[in-house]
This record gives C-alpha cells, sequence and structure tokens, in this order.
C-alpha cells in the first residue's frame, strides 16, 4: 500500500470518527459549542483531504449523485463520500478512537466531582463501546482480505 492511500485512510478514519463523536455529542448535549464546531471543522478538514471537495459537496448534500441516492441525514451521507479511501487504516483509526472516546466517558464519570454525573457519559461511553466492537469486526475483516 503507498503513502498516500495510508494517509486518505488515516484522514477518512479521523473524519468519520469527527462526525460521530459530533453526532453523539449533539444528541445528548454534553459539550459546549465551541467544542463542537471544532470537532466539525476538524473532521470536514479531514474530510477534504480524504475525499477531496466531491466528499464535501457530497456530506453537504449538494452532490452529484442522483436525489434518490442521497439520503436526508447528514451522517449517512459521510460513508458513501469516503468510499474508495476507506482501508484498513481508516478501519484501525475508527476503532481505537470510539474505544478512546468509550474509555474517556467512562473515566470522566468515575471522576465525576459532584453527587449526580451526567447521563449522556454513559450513554456516550457505551454507545462508542458497541461501535468499536462492531468496527473491531471490520477491522478483522479486512486484515484477511
Amino acid at each position: 500500500m503507498s503513502i498516500g492511500n495510508t494517509l486518505r485512510g488515516l484522514t477518512a478514519g479521523i473524519a468519520v470518527l469527527g462526525y460521530v463523536s459530533l453526532f453523539l455529542l449533539l444528541q445528548v448535549r454534553a459539550a459546549p459549542v465551541s467544542v463542537l464546531a471544532g470537532i466539525a471543522v476538524l473532521a470536514t478538514a479531514a474530510l477534504a483531504v480524504a475525499g477531496g471537495r466531491p466528499a464535501v459537496r457530497q456530506v453537504l448534500g449538494r452532490g452529484s449523485s442522483p436525489p434518490a441516492e442521497t439520503s436526508e441525514w447528514w451522517l449517512a451521507r459521510v460513508e458513501p463520500a469516503l468510499e474508495d479511501a476507506w482501508n484498513t487504516y481508516a478501519d484501525l483509526v475508527l476503532t481505537v478512537g470510539l474505544w478512546g472516546i468509550s474509555i474517556g466517558s467512562f473515566g470522566g464519570l468515575v471522576t465525576y466531582p459532584g453527587n449526580d454525573p451526567p447521563f449522556g457519559l454513559a450513554m456516550i461511553g457505551f454507545l462508542s463501546m458497541v461501535c468499536g466492537l462492531i468496527s473491531l469486526g471490520f477491522l478483522i475483516d479486512s486484515r484477511y482480505e
């Protein structure tokens, strides 16, 4: 595998991880707007590096694909936009990143200074742990193809 394909895979994984974490944080309202904006900028920059302008346009819903193939949900448009750049390195980044989010969430629950820790941290921890396990299956499967 060439260095270019490796970098495209790494940035594709970072983009998907960024958009998934942005989605989770938006659902539980567990982060300030500045953090959400930073994650969105980082994920979009990684998306642009991995897939170029066509990928960014596709995620924004302005791609060249027919309207019947374009999902209304912004997160569902990320995977088709990065399909060409996805490889084993992207699976690795996604798996490790999701487990990192899970460990961080559970660590935040354990070290929470108050008596009533935010339920959103538990949700993010369990969702990212399950998604990380699913992603591990894809990582293992891609190693044996």
